[in-house]
Formats: C-alpha cells, structure tokens, sequence
C-alpha cells in the first residue's frame, strides 16, 4: 500500500488534467471574498525535482509538462495555469497539488494537507515551510479518514482533491464510501477525485472504477466526468490515460476546463483526446 511515490509520475500527462481541473475549483472559489477550506488527501512530497532518480526513471514529464513548457494560451484558465507552473517547471522542479495551491491560496483562506507514505511526509511538511504559510495545516495520517473527520469545515465552503495511487483494488470502493459521508457532512463541497484509464489488462480494476463513478455521481448534487486520453486502448495499454470525477462543480467549470484541455490535447499532439461528460444535472 505504501510502495507507491508519486515522484515515478511526477509531471506526466495525468497531473496536467488532475493539477488544470483542480485549479479551477481554486478560481471559482476565490471569485468571491468570502474564505475557504481545502482538502487534499493524498497530497505526496509537494514538489518534485526532475533531476531525481525517482523522476529521471521513467522521465514520464516528457508525456506531459514538457509540451507545455514555453507555450501561450488563449484559455483564462490553461493561461493562469501556465504562468503559475512555468517559474517552477524552469527551475526543473516539477510542483505537485501541494506546491500549487500554496501557490493559489490566498491569505484568508485554509488548507489541510495529508500524507501517509513515511518517506513522503516529511517532504511534505519542508515544502510548505518553504512556500506556504500558518494556515496550511500538514498531517501525517490516512487522508480519506482524515477527510471525513475535519468535514464539514468552517467556514462551509471550499473543495477536496482526491488522487489515490489505486494500487489496490479494494482502493476504489473506499474512495466512493468515504466520499458519500462527506457529502453526507457537506452537501455543497466542491470534490476532485481523479482516476485511471485502464485497459482489460487491468479489467477488474477497470470494473471497480466505473463502480465507483457510478456510486459518486449519485452521492452529489450534480457531477461530471472529464478524461484525457494518450494511446490506443488496447488489450495491453495498461493505463491509456485518466479522469476526473468533479462532484457539485462550479458553474461554466465545465467550460473552462474543456476549452483549456482542447489547447492542451494540441500541445501534446494529434494522439491525445479530451471528452468531458455530464453524470448527473440538476434535473436529473
């Protein structure tokens, strides 16, 4: 359970449709005044060199910031994204959803970070000494646990990131079990969670992830998919690309993140595809 370190995958393909959708729900929340709190509860080291050996193992930022790197956007969102990553991305550090919403938050608003992995915690906690401030809280424990534990927050407003590794299958029904208490606690959080692509390989785990999607779009008031695709979903793909399941997301997000994502698919090349699709409306 703990073999995972996201530092292997830092900067690929994933993180850029994962860290754009989360920073959307970051925008739309600080539109207005008023605070917020925000949860991520698997928040990783926080940020990751590209020069490390956990990163320069699979160089998988090839897949992912490096297209990205120096281009323009028309989008207000890909645009804001961009100019927020790019001084960090020429350092050759890679920022996780940590170093980004430190990054993001403003002085009013709070933050809970958790991480379970030993050798990620303290990593963790020296980022947010670096680039946070008093009001982003690290903890070292079970992140879903934790989550429903500090649910509903004060002030009642603000969003959840949610980004297992799924490296046990048992993973996908915990997601969609804890998420429902939550909104069980806090019918208006905002809540990411993102999830693989996986091909029949993979099948029961492909399964228990379209389970889960299921079992979140009910629990929320309204909810969408949005998925990037990177290969051909053969038999032997392994993972061709990854989602995010946005519960009770912010109004015209949708938009954003599909007009950002269509900029970003022609940045990575002709083989990646974005597809955004609504599970649940208000009228429904």
């Amino acid at each position: 359970m703990l073999s995972y370190r996201h530092a292997f995958h830092a900067g690929n393909h994933a993180d850029i449709l994962k860290h754009l959708a989360w920073l959307g729900v970051i925008s739309h929340l600080k539109r207005k005044p008023k605070p917020f709190v925000l949860f991520d509860t698997h928040a990783g080291g926080g940020e990751y060199p590209l020069s490390a050996d956990y990163s320069q193992q699979n160089k998988e930022y090839l897949t992912g910031m490096s297209p990205l790197q120096g281009a323009s956007a028309q989008n207000t969102l890909l645009d804001e994204y961009l100019k927020l990553n790019q001084p960090i991305w020429n350092n050759d550090i890679y920022p996780g959803s940590p170093r980004l919403l430190c990054e993001a938050l403003r002085t009013q608003d709070h933050a809970h970070l958790m991480e379970l992995h030993p050798a990620e915690i303290d990593s963790l906690q020296q980022c947010v000494a670096r680039h946070g401030n008093a009001r982003i809280a690290v903890h070292h424990r079970n992140g879903l646990e934790g989550l429903v534990a500090m649910t509903p927050p004060k002030p009642n407003r603000g969003a959840v990131l949610i980004d297992p590794p799924y490296e046990q299958i048992d993973e996908y029904p915990q997601v969609a079990d804890n998420t429902a208490k939550v909104l069980q606690r806090w019918a208006n959080g905002q809540i990411v969670v993102w999830y693989p692509l996986l091909s029949e390989r993979a099948a029961p785990k492909a399964r228990a992830c379209q389970t889960m999607l299921e079992t979140l779009a009910a629990a929320g008031k309204t909810c969408f998919t949005a998925e990037l695709v990177v290969a051909e979903n053969t038999h032997d793909a392994g993972m061709y690309g990854s989602g995010v399941c946005i519960i009770n997301p912010a109004f015209q997000l949708d938009e954003h993140l599909s007009e950002a994502m269509q900029e970003v698919c022609k940045l990575m090349g002709s083989h990646a595809r974005f597809s955004l699709t609504w599970r649940k409306t208000e009228a429904s």
